[in-house]
C-alpha cells in the first residue's frame, strides 16, 4: 500500500511538472532563451573638410557666418567671404554577448554620415591644429600655427563659443575654443562646425590649409581644404 501511495505522488509531480511549461511561468525545453539586449552607441569615422560662400546675413550687428552656395575657388576672395565647414563622419556601432554573434553576420550599421542632426559620439577632440604651406604674414610664415587666425562660429544647436567686446559679439578663435574643451570635459567630436578667418593674409595668395585633429581615443584625422584665392589686405 505505501508503495502505491508513493508511486501515485511522483507520477503526479511529474505531471505537475510538464505542465508547468504550459502556462509560462517555467520555460519548456523548445522555448528559445530571451536574447540579451544590444546597446549601440555613436563612434566618429572621420572629418570633412568643405569650402562655402558665406551666406550674407540679416542681421550684420550679429553675423553668425553661415554656409552658402559652395565655393568654386574662381575669382579672388576676401578672407570675410568664405566659410570652412567641418563636418563629422559618424557610424552607429551595435554591441552583443557572445551568444548573439553566432546569429549576426554583422554588428556594425551605418546610421550617419554628415547628419543635418549631428549626433554626439562616444570621443571628444582633444586637439586642433591648422597649418598652410604658403605664407600667411611675416607673422605666420610658412608652417605655422594658425589656430589664432580662424574663429568658430557654429559648433552645436547651442553655440556657447563667443564673448562680448565692446558689444559685439567675438567668437572663440580655434586656439580659444580648444582650451575651453579641455578645461570643460571635452568637445563632442560629432557636433558640426564652422570656422572663419578673422584676419587676411597680407599680400594676394592661393592657400591651401591642413587640419590636424586628435580626439581622445587617440585616433588623428588630417585634412586638407580646398586652395583659396585671397586678395591681399590692401586690395
Amino acid at each position: 500500500m505505501k508503495v502505491l501511495t508513493l508511486c501515485a505522488l511522483a507520477l503526479s509531480g511529474m505531471l505537475l511538472g510538464c505542465g508547468s511549461g504550459s502556462n509560462g511561468t517555467t520555460p519548456g525545453p523548445d522555448v528559445p532563451p530571451k536574447p540579451s539586449a544590444k546597446k549601440s552607441k555613436i563612434v566618429t569615422q572621420g572629418f570633412e573638410v568643405r569650402v562655402y560662400n558665406r551666406l550674407a546675413e540679416q542681421d550684420t550687428q550679429n553675423p553668425e557666418y553661415n554656409r552658402d552656395t559652395p565655393y568654386q575657388g574662381t575669382g579672388e576672395v576676401t578672407y570675410q567671404d568664405i566659410v570652412f565647414g567641418l563636418d563629422t563622419q559618424t557610424m552607429s556601432v551595435t554591441t552583443a554577448s557572445w551568444l548573439d554573434i553566432p546569429h549576426s553576420f554583422s554588428l556594425i550599421t551605418k546610421a550617419y554620415a554628415l547628419s543635418p542632426v549631428p549626433p554626439q559620439t562616444e570621443e571628444n577632440i582633444v586637439s586642433i591644429k591648422i597649418t598652410s604651406a604658403t605664407d600667411f604674414s611675416q607673422a605666420y610664415p610658412s608652417g605655422s600655427n594658425l589656430n589664432a587666425l580662424f574663429s568658430v562660429t557654429y559648433a552645436d544647436a547651442l553655440n556657447k563659443y563667443y564673448t562680448y567686446k565692446n558689444e559685439t559679439k567675438t567668437f572663440f578663435t580655434v586656439e580659444e575654443y580648444v582650451q575651453y574643451g579641455q578645461a570643460n570635459g571635452g568637445l563632442n567630436a560629432g557636433f558640426t562646425r564652422n570656422l572663419i578667418l578673422n584676419t587676411g593674409p597680407d599680400y594676394p595668395a592661393s592657400m591651401t590649409f591642413y587640419i590636424e585633429i586628435e580626439l581622445d581615443n587617440g585616433k588623428t584625422f588630417s585634412l586638407e581644404t580646398q586652395e583659396v584665392v585671397f586678395k591681399g589686405v590692401d586690395n
